[in-house]
């Protein structure tokens, strides 16, 4: 209909020597064919044009995809890093229990340590400051200054309790305790990770680092129970196994 329209006023402006020869059939196709020509042009650019952006956005696509892999990848490296560095350490201290109060690590799990009450408020998290904060914590767990990163660890959680990282810091938070014996601070944080990030790939070695506790507070059976209900219901996880060792070296002290 519009090129019908576009065809009749080109008939009405044009000059009658434009017109050339021939009948007004064979007139009105020729200005049909010359409509039609410069439509297809148009369209054919604007696809052009949609080509070209299309290829510039998936470059850049692809970029972001490679800078997010190789920030994986580096994560993951300073996590084992410093899974290795805690556990040579864990693997040279002495088993003589610190004073401790037993009863706080049979409150039900989930129950948030007193001294790291739930936030009153949630703050609207910016993702480049959130990062930051937990890469600053790590940051000093990774350096050695273990408490400087266990309240670093309890400063993220209070500003970021909805963040992606949250279970992760729960977990470093209490290694961060766990590794100089502040074993109700360490066993408050793993209680917690357990409780509220059930899915979490850091779940399993919480569960460990319980039992861990429980056997170092002298709390054979609760240490047993723990690290029993590890092994049975993640039997072919890495903490299952040393979950396990550790079953070894209780049972062995009981007989």
């Amino acid at each position: 209909m519009n090129r019908l329209i576009t065809t009749l006023l080109c008939l009405t402006l044009a000059p009658a020597a434009a017109w050339g020869q021939g009948s007004v059939e064979e007139r009105l196709e020729r200005l049909e064919r010359k409509a039609s020509s410069g439509a297809l042009m148009e369209l054919l650019e604007r696809v052009q044009d949609l080509q070209k952006e299309v290829r510039e956005l998936r470059g850049r696509v692809e970029e972001q995809g490679h800078r997010v892999s190789q920030m994986s990848e580096r994560q993951k490296n300073l996590y084992v890093d410093v899974d290795r560095r805690l556990q040579r350490m864990e693997a040279g201290q002495t088993t003589t229990p610190a004073p401790t109060e037993p009863a706080a690590l049979t409150t039900p799990s989930g129950t948030p340590s007193p001294a790291n009450p739930p936030p009153a408020t949630v703050a609207t998290a910016d993702p480049l400051e959130e990062q930051a904060a937990y890469e600053g914590a790590f940051g000093l767990l990774r350096d050695g200054r273990y408490k400087r990163a266990g309240e670093a660890f309890n400063r993220f959680l209070d500003k970021y309790p909805a963040s992606g990282y949250a279970d992760n810091a729960l977990y470093w938070l209490g290694e961060s305790h766990y590794v100089i014996r502040d074993f109700d601070a360490a066993a408050a944080a793993f209680r917690r990770l357990v409780a509220e990030h059930p899915d979490s790939d850091k779940t399993t070695h919480a569960q460990l680092k319980i039992g861990y506790i429980l056997h170092e507070q002298g709390e054979l059976d609760e240490a047993e129970q723990v690290l029993t209900e590890l092994v049975d219901g993640h039997p072919d996880s890495t903490a299952a196994r040393l979950a396990r060792e550790r079953l070894k070296r209780i049972r062995a002290e009981r007989s």
